[in-house]
């Protein structure tokens, strides 16, 4: 019977289905500690055995779903995309500190892939008092990859560009929690590119130069500073993405490249003519659905002109962890194109 029970257990550690790592650990340390104990011919160490199994798998994973639900709070965004990549385990945990100034500033999570670059960093501030009178705090902050390359420039005007190319659409931000009794601050960033062209983060870092205070959007003050913040010393997640192509289309809209990642659905197309009016390309007018008739957002969109050709590239908040099979790429005012994996 003892022989059954471990193999038994061995099968359950052998499963190739999804594990938390965090899991998998905890199971591997509990299945050495069962190994060494005698095997008597009782039950006792067997039951025992089996509860102490138990008893692991729930508190490991509810350890686990209780750090992501926090991260799923900080990345609160109500963007469905990257909520699904989240709760699917697409999230680097961090830690990584830096003090200047008065104030640590630490990231806690990060996640990243060719479509969508977001961070969690929670600012800790020695005088209570420079919180006084403020209602958000923002950073300005450069992401530079390992080789050099600035990929985010999340700066004023007032600031020159270290980057020679621009990779990044548009940003949004928010201040998830507020404590001023502890004087912390998390700040949330979101960085996107319609063309999908996010390079490789390894060994990037986050260079964090101003610590900004306002209050009823007007800027109080702003600390500078130096705060250096490596992504994990180069261990990223590996991104694999998922191809689509149109079936069979026959509609004025040509599919120059479709491809779903972790955080959302990257389309670029075309379409004869010139098209002033920004609204054609709107969320009235263009949707994307799935083969159950589930509808995608966006939150914006780039154009360009080549020729006679207007060309235009967005993200969907369809994640790659969603497995839709096809969907539909509908334009009211011009037409509607399949697409199949």
């Amino acid at each position: 019977m003892e022989d059954n029970f471990e193999k038994q257990l061995v099968n359950v550690l052998n499963r190739e289905k999804e594990m938390p790592s965090l899991v998998r650990s905890s199971l591997d340390s509990t299945y050495d500690r069962i190994r060494t104990l005698p095997k008597k011919k009782n039950r006792s160490v067997l039951k025992i055995a089996a509860v102490v199994c138990c008893i692991v798998i729930a508190g490991a994973l509810f350890s686990n779903e209780s750090v992501r639900a926090g991260i799923k709070r900080f990345f609160d965004f109500n963007d469905k995309g990257i909520e699904k990549a989240v709760d699917k385990g697409f999230i680097n945990e961090n830690g990584n500190s830096a003090y200047d100034n008065g104030i640590t500033v630490t990231l806690d999570s990060y996640f990243a892939d060719s479509n969508k670059i977001g961070f969690s960093i929670k600012l800790k501030f020695e005088d209570s008092k420079m919180l006084n009178g403020v209602d958000k705090v923002s950073l300005d902050y450069r992401i530079k990859d390992g080789d050099g390359e600035y990929v985010v420039e999340s700066i004023p005007d007032t600031k020159h560009l270290k980057g020679k190319n621009q990779y990044i659409s548009s940003a949004i931000e928010k201040n998830s929690e507020f404590d001023l009794k502890n004087s912390e601050v998390q700040y949330d960033g979101i960085n996107e590119s319609n063309y999908g062209y996010i390079p490789n983060l390894e060994n990037a870092v986050i260079e964090v130069e101003t610590v900004k205070f306002f209050k009823d959007n007007k800027m109080l003050k702003g600390i500078d500073g130096k705060w250096n913040l490596e992504l994990n010393e180069g261990k990223t997640i590996s991104v694999n993405s998922v191809e689509y192509k149109a079936k069979n289309n026959a509609s004025n809209i040509e599919i120059l490249s479709a491809k779903s990642s972790p955080t959302s659905f990257n389309i670029t197309f075309g379409v004869d003519g010139k098209y002033e009016d920004e609204n054609t390309f709107g969320e009235e007018n263009m949707k994307l659905i799935d083969e159950s008739g589930k509808e995608y957002k966006f939150n914006g969109y780039s154009m360009d002109l080549r020729g006679n050709k207007t060309i235009i590239s967005t993200n969907f908040s369809l994640s790659s962890y969603d497995n839709v099979g096809k969907l539909k790429l509908i334009i009211s005012s011009i037409g509607e194109v399949e697409l199949e994996k």
